[in-house]
């Protein structure tokens, strides 16, 4: 099967979930047999020298990389405001040299199923439509729109509620609009899949979870730092802001003051720099890290406190697949089908936080016993592999409309 995944940005490293999301993909293509084309824009916010990548990286794919300024304008997002109705999320990944590259590549080439990675790959569907015969595939890899309504509703100040709440319906109008026009549609969590039905989705659709590299991951319980807490995850994507924030201010007083040699680090890239004012009593701001996995490895326990959010976590995913024990509300482990109090822990307050936190730092057997079965979940369900098989055979199944 040749496959062409169309991209919003390219996935290494791989020290984020979305890069994550999509590079699984790519590999998990590559290594079912596929031949794998990906043209991907290369942001000046994720930007890679294509030279300097590994070379497995490279060998996955045929890579065409069309670079992108996508730093957010205040004046074009003003503009946009003021004199558009259209999403000003999706506008900045219009571009018309994207456009010239995929007519290009379209008419030099032939392929099975092109896969748009995200809604915000969604301008180009009608240039695939009328230079290829291809299947269409949107992954939706979230309900984009409801992050921006969650975060409207969770500020306080009126004059960003109104800004969110417009960027909100303007992002929800097209991606409910866009849906019905893919051949297929899949998903990575069976409610985000629902939540497009509700809204006249009639087109198949499949759910699909981003699988893990079981064999890349696996536990290290030698590498547990004892009394260390993490949370690691893109600091530039709002809800993981808004919940390391809340879980400092909320959270931490009453957790360390319960255990003073508590420590609880953060780590992930774009770290915004007033969160470096955090350092000090407890808590280690890192930042952006050399080596993720190497991180999570030597922590017990990663805290997971979204209130914001769609799709699903995949940094949950690996951490389970490390043997880490979890603490997250619903909506953190949201499309990932744990069991609280064996393979996850949920809490939905600060004070659940402080409580199950506290009473897993009390019972080491506990933590034991959830990370033996958190792995053992993802074994089961959310191997690559037999993730990547079931999607393909799924892909065959589709009648062009």
């Amino acid at each position: 099967m040749k496959i062409l995944q169309l991209m919003n940005r390219f996935p290494w490293p791989l020290k984020d979930g979305g890069a994550l999301g999509y590079y699984n993909f790519i590999k998990g293509y590559h290594d079912a047999g596929c031949q794998v084309t990906v043209l991907t824009f290369n942001t000046t916010k994720h930007f890679v020298e294509f030279d300097s990548l590994p070379e497995q990286v490279k060998q996955l794919a045929t890579f065409h990389l069309v670079p992108l300024d996508n730093k957010i304008n205040p004046f074009a997002a003003l503009g946009n405001l003021l004199f558009s109705r259209e999403s000003y999320h999706v506008s900045r990944f219009i571009s018309q040299d994207f456009h010239k590259a995929l007519q290009n590549l379209l008419n030099q080439e032939h392929f099975d199923v092109v896969v748009f990675e995200s809604v915000f790959m969604a301008p180009y569907l009608k240039t695939v439509q009328l230079n290829s015969k291809a299947i269409t595939v949107l992954r939706a890899h979230n309900v984009e729109y409801e992050i921006w309504q969650r975060l409207s509703v969770q500020t306080t100040n009126p004059l960003k509620k109104f800004y969110l709440n417009v960027l909100a319906k303007r992002l929800q109008h097209f991606e409910m609009g866009c849906m019905n026009q893919f051949d297929a549609l899949t998903f990575v969590t069976q409610t985000d899949a629902l939540h497009f039905k509700q809204f006249g989705l009639n087109k198949p659709a499949y759910v699909a979870p981003t699988g893990i590299d079981i064999v890349r991951l696996k536990p290290d319980t030698n590498q547990i730092i004892p009394n260390t807490i993490l949370h690691i995850g893109s600091m530039d994507w709002m809800p993981n802001q808004e919940a390391v924030q809340w879980f400092i201010q909320e959270v931490w007083p009453g957790l360390s003051a319960k255990h003073p040699q508590l420590v609880f680090k953060i780590a992930g890239r774009n770290m915004p720099g007033h969160f470096y004012t955090f350092n000090g009593n407890g808590i280690a701001v890192l930042g952006e890290v050399e080596d993720a996995i190497a991180l999570m490895q030597s922590a017990a326990i990663m805290v997971v406190p979204l209130f914001s959010g769609s799709g699903i976590r995949i940094k949950i995913l690996e951490g389970m697949a490390l043997g880490k024990c979890i603490v997250s509300t619903q909506l953190g482990y949201c499309g990932i089908d744990a069991t609280d109090g064996k393979d996850i822990h949920l809490a939905s307050s600060a004070n659940d936080f402080i409580r199950v936190i506290s009473n897993l730092l009390d019972n080491p057997l506990l933590i034991t016993n959830t990370s033996i079965a958190a792995r053992r979940l993802i074994e089961e369900h959310y191997e690559s592999k037999s993730i990547i098989q079931k999607l393909l055979h799924f892909y065959q199944t589709i009648k062009k409309q």
